[in-house]
């Protein structure tokens, strides 16, 4: 399972590179900020990937703690994404990975495994429209 937000960050790297080739030069800034903010999303991915996979997650309560953190880190860059620009294809993104969050925070709340695989596929939603933005 971790393999998968490796992969994350290598495109949203890749597209923080190439942003200003997917815009003109007036919205450039804007992507990029974007691009910086989807990194930033990835690395929080990483760090409840990370946590949530953990055996003990479910009954450890300093390790559910760690899972909710960065899920609250998460829900903090997806806002910071949301202000840095939008489209339809970025709000669709977003309003895609809140839901996620909001349904993994249940989860963990409940003392169950999250959903990380569905928070993988919203963030890569994320840094997709961020790049077409």
């Amino acid at each position: 399972m971790t393999r998968k937000p490796y992969r994350i960050t290598i495109a949203a790297v890749a597209l923080l590179a190439a942003a200003p080739l997917f815009t003109a030069c007036k919205n450039a800034d804007q992507a990029l900020d974007c691009g910086k903010r989807a990194i930033s999303v990835t690395g929080d991915v990483q760090d409840l990937a990370d946590s949530a996979v953990n055996v003990g997650q479910i009954t450890d309560d300093s390790k559910r703690q760690h899972t909710l953190d960065a899920l609250k880190k998460i829900r903090d860059d997806v806002k910071k994404v949301r202000e840095s620009g939008s489209d339809g294809k970025l709000d669709k993104a977003t309003d895609k990975l809140s839901k996620t969050i909001d349904d993994a925070q249940k989860a963990v709340n409940d003392g169950k495994q999250p959903d990380v695989g569905a928070i993988v596929s919203a963030a890569t939603d994320v840094t997709t429209a961020c790049g077409s933005s």
